[in-house]
């Protein structure tokens, strides 16, 4: 379900709330800085917004059949930009790509909107032309910077933007979702809830990109201790991209963990889940997996990095 709406986005009221009450009184923040874990609806929450500065007919309740909210919906319009790290992080000459888009007035509508992913990415010198625009913005340009962590921040960026604060959401808001929204088998569902940690777009990014069959065969070529096995779930996870590792190594730990909790007092071990318990010291396999993901950050390679994460926890 695409949310066009800010009243459609679940479970944050404070935060739709305040945006809702900017839209009314028509008193808009040059800058907003959405804040709070990853996958909650801040970037939905984003969109929505959007669609509210956008819509031709109804600012208050977007329409979403006018050509601007057309537009929006299939990601065309010129005057919204969106910026996401590369690889790692947001470079200089995207935030210079930002004040060549600020520098003009909007071509269709009142504003000109940017986006910008995961803003604790910015780089220093990324960061400090960032504030150069937050510091003398034109008066149709507003920014929306997503973050999961706003003390990582540069504190001027911080103060020169309206802080509006996202929070995880309960496991059965994410259980709902993911069976009526999104059809998916109730043992999945109910795994996802409990492993995400609040996070919808968690849950929903490891169900789409299928990361529990890819921790599933993780476990068994580990289990199997095949040299053949493991080379080939190596390679496969040297396809994916720093983002998704990320999440692989999540779950990772995530297993040690419930397996060790298992083991240890019998908690309730995801029904998803691998069948094999992890039966080793759970810390040091912590400790490995973040060495190993340690390793990703120094651009090591990526085969190499998990067949030895394969030989150092379960051999």
């Amino acid at each position: 379900m695409k949310v066009k709406k800010l009243e459609q986005v679940l479970n944050q009221a404070p935060a739709v709330n305040l945006l809702k009450k900017s839209l009314a009184t028509d008193r808009l923040s040059h800058a907003y800085l959405f804040t709070g874990p990853k996958g909650v609806g801040k970037e939905t929450t984003a969109y929505a917004f959007i669609f509210h500065l956008f819509c031709q007919k109804n600012p208050l309740s977007p329409c979403e059949v006018c050509l601007a909210c057309k537009k929006i919906a299939k990601g065309v319009h010129p005057d919204v930009l969106t910026v996401s790290p590369e690889k790692k992080e947001i470079k200089i000459d995207q935030i210079r790509e930002v004040i060549h888009f600020l520098k003009y007035p909007p071509l269709e509508a009142r504003y000109k909107v940017v986006l910008i992913k995961d803003t604790e990415r910015m780089n220093q010198e990324s960061a400090n032309a960032l504030l150069k625009s937050l510091e003398e913005p034109p008066s149709y340009g507003i920014f929306i910077l997503l973050t999961e962590n706003f003390t990582q921040l540069l504190p001027t960026v911080v103060s020169r933007s309206q802080v509006v604060r996202f929070h995880s959401l309960p496991k059965s808001t994410v259980y709902k979702v993911l069976r009526e929204w999104y059809g998916l088998e109730k043992e999945v569902s109910q795994t996802l809830a409990e492993i995400s940690q609040g996070s919808l777009g968690r849950a929903l990014n490891i169900a789409e990109k299928g990361f529990l069959e890819e921790l599933n065969s993780f476990v068994k070529a580990g289990s199997s201790r095949s040299p053949y096995l493991r080379f080939r779930v190596a390679e496969r996870f040297a396809g994916y991209n720093y983002q998704d590792l990320e999440e692989i190594f999540y779950l990772i730990l995530v297993w040690v963990w419930r397996s060790y909790l298992k083991r240890l007092i019998d908690y309730p071990y995801p029904e998803a889940f691998p069948e094999e318990i992890y039966p080793k010291d759970p810390f040091q396999a912590f400790t490995l997996i973040q060495e190993s993901h340690q390793a990703l950050d120094r651009y090591l390679n990526p085969e190499l990095v998990f067949y030895r994460l394969f030989l150092k926890i379960f051999d």
